[in-house]
């Protein structure tokens, strides 16, 4: 059971936070609504956190049954990654853009540290319990919630996984220079 939460294409990511609270399905999928990442990557991420929650559920439970096991109450997230795409981007974006990336890498590793390389694409996927654990914890409901994310997935060590998604850039869909004070 899925329940997709399409947030809308601005800063304010609260709509997205709301969805997550109020959700019921086992799985719960997050996408930016501008389309840039297909939704037929869906069942990659899905099959992803299936592996890691059969495998967290043995740990956890060794005595358990997989007929009695939920997917749903154990902790995994899994987050689309453009990051396959990077050189290919460095090389058509200008100078500036990759300057600003570059910079932006450098704040999420000070902030949260590694694991996830492209905390920013707009495609997640959280199991119930992991969203239930995060969402109520979380700050930041604007510019780099995804951040914040990482951040609580390490501290409550909710396994992550980075899965690379097919994405294509939208005309229009852009990070202004203004934007950057708020983003740090």
């Amino acid at each position: 059971q899925l329940l997709t939460v399409q947030g809308r294409a601005s800063r304010d990511k609260s709509f997205s936070y709301e969805g997550m609270m109020h959700s019921r399905g086992e799985l719960l999928l997050m996408l930016d609504a501008d389309g840039a990442t297909k939704v037929t990557d869906l069942e990659k991420l899905e099959n992803q956190i299936l592996a890691v929650a059969r495998e967290e559920n043995s740990i956890r439970d060794p005595t358990s049954k997989l007929v009695d096991f939920r997917i749903g109450d154990v902790q995994v997230s899994a987050f689309g990654s453009r990051a396959h795409l990077e050189e290919k981007a460095i090389a058509t974006r200008k100078w500036y853009r990759n300057f600003l990336m570059k910079g932006f890498h450098l704040v999420v590793l000070l902030a949260a540290g590694s694991g996830i390389r492209d905390t920013q694409c707009g495609f997640k996927m959280f199991t119930r319990a992991a969203a239930r654990r995060l969402f109520t914890n979380i700050h930041l409901k604007r510019w780099c919630f995804d951040v914040e994310l990482v951040f609580l997935c390490k501290r409550f060590n909710i396994p992550m996984l980075e899965i690379s998604v097919k994405w294509s850039e939208i005309p229009g869909s852009k990070v202004s220079m203004l934007s950057i004070p708020n983003m740090l």
